[in-house]
Formats: structure tokens, sequence, C-alpha cells
């Protein structure tokens, strides 16, 4: 299970060890109020040249792991949503990829927003795939995935 908290990812990059951690108010399986810290975890985001240590918990009744998440990231993404928008909408304006944009994660990108805004709303290839990330957001799905 993922959690979603406004972390300072440059403190958190520092290392220094005194983070002041964000915990969750219960846990969302079993909705125990009482979650135990389980660690820290590497996770890569952009922007950072190495992972970053990233807390979990764990629920002593249930045993769901909650892994912390900055907000404003999808599931499993590496890059921010601003950023991922941002360089589509540049590509589908332009015809180019934006300069300094990873080509390669951002072609994956392109290609499951397609199959997201065929599969779920109907909207043929290319026919203003802007909006139609838009609407995905607002269906609370993540529009970048390939999972329907």
């Amino acid at each position: 299970m993922i959690a979603f908290f406004d972390l300072d990812l440059n403190h958190i990059a520092q290392g220094s060890g005194n983070y002041p951690w964000p915990c969750p108010s219960a846990c969302g399986r079993c909705g125990h109020r009482k979650v135990w810290g389980h660690g820290l975890v590497p996770t890569f985001i952009e922007g950072f040249a190495a992972a970053l240590m990233i807390r979990r918990y764990r629920c002593p009744i249930c045993g769901c792991i909650i892994r912390l998440r900055p907000t404003g990231y999808f599931k499993r993404h590496q890059s921010d949503t601003v950023t991922i928008r941002r360089t589509l909408a540049h590509r589908l304006l332009s015809d180019r990829w934006p300069p300094g944009c990873v080509c390669n994660r951002a072609r994956h990108w392109l290609r499951a927003l397609k199959h997201q805004a065929l599969a779920v709303l109907g909207v043929p290839a290319l026919s203003d795939l802007i909006a139609a990330f838009d609407r995905l957001l607002d269906l609370g799905r993540v529009p970048v995935s390939r999972s329907i």
C-alpha cells in the first residue's frame, strides 16, 4: 500500500537521519490506528543521482506494508506528474521531445496514455490526448500506467 505525504526530498537526500517522517493515522487495509516503523527502502526519484531512503510502516494486525511516497508522483513512476504532463504536451504540440527529457521513458508514457485514453475514455489515438490525460486524472486513474 502506498501513502502519499508532502516530503522534503532535498532534506531526505542529504541523509542527515533526523527527518521528521509523517506517520499514517491508520492502516489503509484494516483501519488499525497504530502502525509500526518498518525501516527505510531505496526509492528512485528523477533529479537525484542516488536512490532516496524513504520510510515505510507495517500494521501489527494485518501485516500490511505502507510505503510513503511524495505527493505529486504517480505510483511506480520516478517523475512527478507535472513533468510527465509537460513533456507529453510538448511532444504532442511540437512533434519533438523537449530538450533534456529521457526519451525512452517518455515514449512509454505516450504509449500508455494512448492505451488508457482508448480503453477508458474511448478517445481515438492522438485526438486531444492532453485533455484525456486531465480527464483520467479526474477519474482517479494514472494516465500513463499500462494497467487498466
